[in-house]
């Protein structure tokens, strides 16, 4: 009995490894397939309790623009101005390059490639497959789940849970940006009210 429950152990654990490596592997492929795109521009659904909204973002290197409801998010990778459209101000802060979260830096969200995230597979649900996310620094909290075309290795769907709450971001639409990425101009915002929290 003993022998038999070691060897269903030995299994577990050995199927556990193996959908590891299938998770490491598709995330690889999912920052390949980002990476071939270079600058690129996104249209993207949130979704967080009752609120609905649709949104946009470009990103170019570290650079990035994101347009969603009332509000604008430049950043050019050190600076981000985060504009209230609807309140008339601007919040300046530094950038956390180290963030996964599309709505915080885009530039970083498909990338969990050696970055300090454990992965798992959760889910397969035809050509899709879902990763779970879990980021190896204690002071880090909550789950990253992501969603992936398993033929094109396209990102679908990141949802967010830390404790009750849950964002759910669906990628609506991923395509090669020929443009620059819009950058901040404080002339176009010189009514509105400077908050910097650097």
């Amino acid at each position: 009995m003993r022998k038999l429950i070691l060897s269903a152990f030995v299994l577990l654990m050995s199927l556990s490894a193996m959908a590891d490596e299938a998770s490491k592997s598709t995330l690889q492929r999912v920052a390949r397939y980002v990476e071939a795109l270079g600058a690129y521009d996104a249209e993207f659904k949130v979704k967080a309790g009752d609120y609905v909204v649709e949104g946009e973002y470009a990103v170019d290197g570290d650079n990035y623009y994101i347009v969603l409801d009332a509000a604008e998010v430049y950043s050019d990778g050190k600076v981000r101005y985060e504009v209230d459209n609807n309140r008339e101000e601007v919040n300046v802060d530094n950038v956390d390059l180290t963030s996964r979260n599309v709505l915080d830096n885009p530039t970083r969200c498909f990338d969990f490639v050696d970055s300090g995230y454990e992965s798992k597979m959760y889910a397969q649900d035809g050509a899709e497959t879902t990763i779970h996310l879990r980021s190896t620094d204690p002071a880090i909290e909550g789950d990253i789940f992501l969603t992936v075309d398993v033929t094109t290795a396209k990102p679908k769907r990141l949802e967010y849970k830390l404790y009750d709450d849950v964002i759910v971001v669906d990628v609506l639409s991923l395509k090669k940006r020929a443009e620059r990425v819009k950058s901040f101009n404080k002339s176009a915002y010189k009514d509105y009210e400077m908050i910097d929290f650097r």
